[in-house]
């Protein structure tokens, strides 16, 4: 059954149809213009008949268009961000289930979640007149529901393309922006979903503004840029009516916790929240204001608004002196804030168009004064410290406009930016509640504001959106924006591991890759970097990394001009299970503890370039960093005694995670393939697992809280979390187990003594 909004629509375009077929415009709903005269010259009867069959294909196409949720992570940087094909941001099942794909998480694969949900709003007058606003997500327990009320914008099945500008992926592709763009498309235009069994109404939603976007998220894992994610909201009016005093704006659930360290769960989660605003740079930001994770990361994470595209102008606060002295209206760019729980006064939350635009066009005043049950100070200082009293449970908002009009077919793009950043390194691990929140806690993140903008102005260093005289650095007659200066290429890592040593190999790539501003092969040397034993247990392995050892070119004044004699090899060396791939590097590390995690990477970096004031930079020691478990290799003729440690395995061991969950014992000096059985002294079986040397990368819950999936093990090692066939734990006591070789049927036996 179709509403009677969306009734309504059909009869309108069925009028459109129709002064199309007598107008001059462009092509629309599939008709080529060319046809118009052949039809304009046909008998009445006949063009009616035509005009009913557009009609009856735009409503069986309209209703067979089957929505398939899709959601997809962006994740070659240090920022983990999810979006979906129905304008929604974030992925709320892994903030309230801590399973599944990142929300916005950062560090990535440190658990440390910076949003439950986020989503787009478009709002404006239709037509003149109706005052009209479509939502993609909005304040809900649960997160996007197929036709509740609020996600109001669908797709017709259309998947999210991906692509990559590495010349070395397999999904690369010339008209790429960055190391990872993810591009989605949905629309408002429905007012039901046909989810493929049922057409489910959208609850609320009968007056649809016509808008179409197109979502592009631009990710990179260079060192400066892997710290956000640049989300474009290419906004089209498909309607055939104007739309006046535009507002865009962008709800975000922002939170600040770590999804695999605390143990609160229900509205303790995220009643810790501290929010704020930095007018300066448009940016709404939270960071946790509690207490009770453990390990703790303190960080930032936050929304800014870099720019829109409008008229061929960039329209923001950041460009006022330009527009107006074009005599363009100067947007503003305003923060809103309401309790998840409803609230009241300034922070009840918007539930109808009414009151949704006026959150996004009545500015807030953030330092006005408000007095509550804690006395009277300014609601900035409120929604700043409301977390340590564990009421901070604030919705974030921010919006930019208004844009004066627009007409049908004209699209405004908008660019956010999702920054996140670290606290500075003597405020790591301890207590929100001791930390205040103020420039020298926001340094980094600020920073990371700032590079996120100078990304997205590329060419445009005045920022107004037009190409000016001396900005067309790459000479092509057009502003490109992310045209930045790069490092080198990334090197293409190898870990090779034995007992107590890993041994590193990379290529020589970074060599001859050209940076696309200078136009010059300006690679000068490479950088070897090592975390150390634990920081996997405090999330901070990402983070953490060290440089070890530096080599780079002789023949200037950049470096220490140590050459490469140390870790060159005359000849390559190739492995088989990489045909073709050669490594022209080795450097070993030995004295490493076996069973223990460590991260490794190799980064090149190049000569500073004074034409764009940038100094040398260094690709990102995430962009090709494995994780590595040194350990036994693989015990070929099963002729080593097999073993486990550490033995006995005491209650929290060193290694362990904070739960019962994420323990781990080693079992060693494995063949390629085998069956480990644990039993009790009885004999019953406690455990029975299957080991196989070319595949095994850890799979018990150790490894999915405390690593990642660039992580590699020797071969001759495999992990047991201590639980039984039916999850439970092992009581204290001497346990026997045995190992059988698959291909020989040799079998060897010990023990194991489990002490709690």
């Amino acid at each position: 059954m179709w509403s009677l909004g969306a009734k309504k629509a059909l009869l309108k375009k069925r009028v459109v149809i129709k002064d199309f077929l007598k107008s001059n415009k462009p092509c629309i709903f599939g008709i080529p213009n060319k046809k118009r005269d052949l039809y304009m010259n046909l008998p009445q009867v006949l063009r009616f008949y035509i005009l009913s069959t557009l009609l009856v294909i735009f409503i069986v196409n309209e209703s067979k268009a089957q929505q398939v949720f899709e959601r997809r992570e962006a994740n070659v940087g240090n920022v983990g961000l999810s979006i979906t094909n129905v304008g929604t941001v974030g992925n709320p099942q892994t903030v309230s289930r801590r399973s599944g794909p990142p929300s916005f998480q950062f560090p990535l694969n440190s658990g440390q979640e910076h949003l439950f949900e986020g989503g787009i709003w478009v709002g404006g007058f239709y037509g003149g007149g109706q005052l009209q606003v479509s939502t993609s997500a909005v304040t809900s327990s649960g997160g996007f529901t197929t036709g509740a009320s609020g996600f109001e914008f669908t797709n017709d099945g259309t998947p999210i393309f991906e692509r990559s500008s590495l010349k070395t992926s397999e999904l690369y592709s010339p008209t790429a922006i960055s190391h990872q763009d993810l591009i989605a498309k949905f629309s408002d235009r429905r007012t039901a979903i046909n989810t493929g069994s049922a057409n489910v109404p959208i609850f609320g939603h009968d007056q649809p503004l016509f808008a179409d976007i197109e979502l592009t998220s631009y990710n990179w894992n260079f060192g400066f840029t892997e710290n956000f994610s640049i989300l474009k909201w290419s906004i089209t009016n498909t309607s055939e009516e104007n739309w006046d005093s535009v507002f865009v704006g962008f709800y975000a659930n922002l939170i600040n916790r770590n999804i695999s360290s605390t143990l609160e769960t229900g509205s303790a989660f995220f009643n810790k929240l501290g929010v704020g605003f930095v007018d300066s740079l448009a940016t709404v930001y939270a960071f946790d204001a509690g207490s009770g994770d453990n390990p703790r990361v303190n960080t930032y994470g936050g929304v800014t608004v870099l720019g829109t595209t409008h008229k061929g102008l960039n329209f923001h606060p950041r460009n006022a002196d330009d527009l107006t002295t074009r005599g363009e209206r100067v947007p503003f760019v305003n923060p809103g804030y309401w309790l998840f729980s409803a609230g009241s006064g300034l922070f009840q939350r918007p539930n109808d168009d009414q009151e949704r635009y006026s959150k996004m066009s009545v500015k807030a005043n953030l330092d006005s004064l408000i007095t509550d049950a804690f006395g009277t100070r300014t609601i900035r200082e409120k929604i700043a410290k409301d977390g340590r009293t564990a009421v901070g449970n604030y919705i974030s908002f921010v919006s930019i406009g208004p844009f004066q009009r627009l007409e049908p077919g004209e699209t405004i793009d908008v660019y956010t930016a999702f920054v996140a950043g670290l606290m500075p390194s003597d405020l790591q691990g301890k207590s929100s509640v001791s930390i205040n929140d103020d420039e020298y806690t926001r340094d980094g993140f600020i920073s990371n504001i700032e590079r996120a903008y100078r990304t997205f102005q590329g060419e445009d260093r005045n920022n107004n959106g037009v190409l000016d005289a001396n900005e067309d650095i790459n000479a092509n007659g057009r502003l490109d924006r992310f045209l930045i200066p790069e490092p080198p290429t990334t090197p293409k890592l190898r870990v090779e591991l034995e007992s107590g040593k890993a041994v590193l190999y990379w290529d020589k790539a970074a060599e001859i890759s050209v940076d696309p501003v200078s136009g010059e092969t300006d690679f000068e040397g490479y950088k070897i970097y090592r975390s150390e034993i634990g920081d996997d247990l405090t999330n901070t392995i990402t983070t953490n990394v060290k440089v070890i050892k530096e080599y780079d070119k002789t023949d200037n004044i950049f470096g220490f001009n140590t050459g490469f004699g140390e870790i060159a090899l005359n000849t390559p060396i190739t492995f088989d299970d990489e045909p073709g791939q050669e490594y022209w590097y080795r450097y070993e590390v030995d004295n490493l503890l076996n069973g223990w995690q460590y991260l490794f990477s190799v980064t090149a970096f190049d000569a500073s370039f004074d034409g764009q004031e940038v100094e040398s930079l260094e690709t990102s020691p995430n962009a090709n960093a494995l994780r590595v478990f040194t350990g036994t290799t693989v015990n070929t003729d099963f002729d080593k005694e097999v073993g486990v440690y550490p033995n006995p395995y005491r209650i929290n061991a060193a290694w362990d995670g904070n739960n019962a969950l994420t323990k781990k014992i080693m079992f060693y000096n494995l063949p390629e393939k085998a069956q480990i059985r644990v039993y009790t002294l009885a004999g019953d079986v406690v455990a029975d697992l299957v080991h196989d040397s070319e595949t095994y990368t850890g799979d018990i819950r150790w490894f999915s809280d405390l690593s990642a999936s660039n992580r590699k093990l020797s071969g001759g090692e495999h992990a047991w979390d201590i639980l039984s066939q039916s999850r439970q734990n092992l009581a204290t006591g001497l346990y026997l187990f045995t190992v059988k070789d698959l291909k020989s049927g040799k079998i060897q036996r010990g023990k194991l003594a489990i002490i709690k």
